[in-house]
């Protein structure tokens, strides 16, 4: 998903057959919100979705949730959002923003078993912190989350994406992501060591991820957690508290970093950011197979690598990727597959 890194690219790709905007954002500044954007009059056919507020419902459709909408399956990385979560309102003081659109805040593909849910939240430090749940029962579970600290401060972005499919693939990598060459001297020495003694307790967590999709020395450290795993124990043994630790190392770097004048080189620098996920990042096609093109290309761009550039497209050529079932928006059937 989205941070979506190769060896997770991989499983991805394998369980869904394909799991962390057509416009150049202005630099950012303190003042940041997620402006709405239209959405297309004319859907390209999807599954049948369900999006916040379609129906009333005795649970949340936003997480933090109670059990998966398959009952004999666990949310196995629900502790990862609800500590987040903490951390961002009791602690960081932050503030909820609003997605782009609500459609992109919460779908289900009720015919398939499978529903995501994404929050949005920005601080004094930090543009825009999002995360995202993906509930598909057994078949898969999926944390992911990504924070941009502001353009005054030249900072690594934190990217983490926790990943099962099915019983016995695991997948976890977290990342203090730099924005500058892998090779730049001073990356390596005021940031990397800090993160590598983290990793060094977790020798679970000091593998090294593929390099099928993505280049390891474009926007990824050397200090990377990354583990891969047949069981779900060490997601709660050994993940949840590595997570937690590298947060809190990473929360400890922005608080210790100052403020820059060239604003407009770190605003490129997280475009160049977005740019190359949105691009390399796989998790288009399982978002495609479970809600459908049209809503995928809108979450990429328009929420999770918002400073991308969304690529044209054919619309006739587009239509009718996605599996059966009506397409419910805001609680009205507009068509079915």
């Amino acid at each position: 998903m989205v941070v979506s890194y190769a060896s997770a690219v991989v499983v991805v790709a394998t369980v869904a057959s394909s799991t962390c905007a057509a416009f150049v954002v202005a630099p950012v500044s303190r003042s940041h919100r997620h402006h709405p954007v239209s959405v297309p009059a004319s859907r390209r056919r999807a599954p049948s979705v369900r999006l916040a507020g379609a129906e009333s419902s005795a649970e949340s459709p936003l997480p933090p949730w109670d059990e998966s909408l398959d009952p004999s399956a666990s949310l196995l990385y629900m502790q990862f959002w609800k500590h987040q979560q903490s951390v961002l309102e009791n602690e960081l003081g932050a503030r909820r923003v609003a997605l782009p659109a609500k459609e992109l805040e919460y779908a289900a593909n009720e015919r398939m078993g499978a529903r995501i849910a994404s929050a949005c939240y920005e601080t004094d430090d930090f543009r825009k912190i999002r995360m995202t749940y993906f509930d598909a029962g057994k078949k898969v579970q999926v944390f992911n989350s990504l924070w941009y600290p502001r353009e005054e401060l030249d900072a690594p972005v934190l990217g983490i994406d926790l990943l099962c499919f099915g019983e016995k693939k695991v997948l976890a990598v977290i990342d203090c992501q730099p924005l500058l060459p892998k090779g730049d001297r001073e990356f390596r020495e005021n940031t990397d060591k800090n993160f590598a003694r983290i990793r060094a307790n977790y020798p679970s967590l000091c593998g090294k991820m593929s390099n099928r999709y993505y280049d390891e020395n474009t926007f990824f450290s050397d200090a990377m957690l990354f583990g891969r795993f047949d069981t779900h124990g060490p997601i709660e043994d050994e993940v949840l508290p590595a997570f937690r630790e590298y947060m809190g190392a990473y929360l400890a770097m922005i608080r210790g970093t100052k403020p820059t004048d060239d604003r407009e080189r770190v605003v490129g620098q997280q475009r160049a950011y977005d740019q190359y996920s949105a691009e390399h990042d796989p998790a288009h096609g399982l978002f495609v197979t479970y809600f459908g093109e049209s809503w995928a290309d809108e979450y990429v761009h328009d929420f999770l690598f918002d400073l991308s550039e969304k690529p044209a497209r054919d619309e006739a050529a587009g239509a009718g990727v996605a599996a059966d079932g009506p397409v419910v928006v805001s609680g009205q059937k507009i068509g079915r597959a």
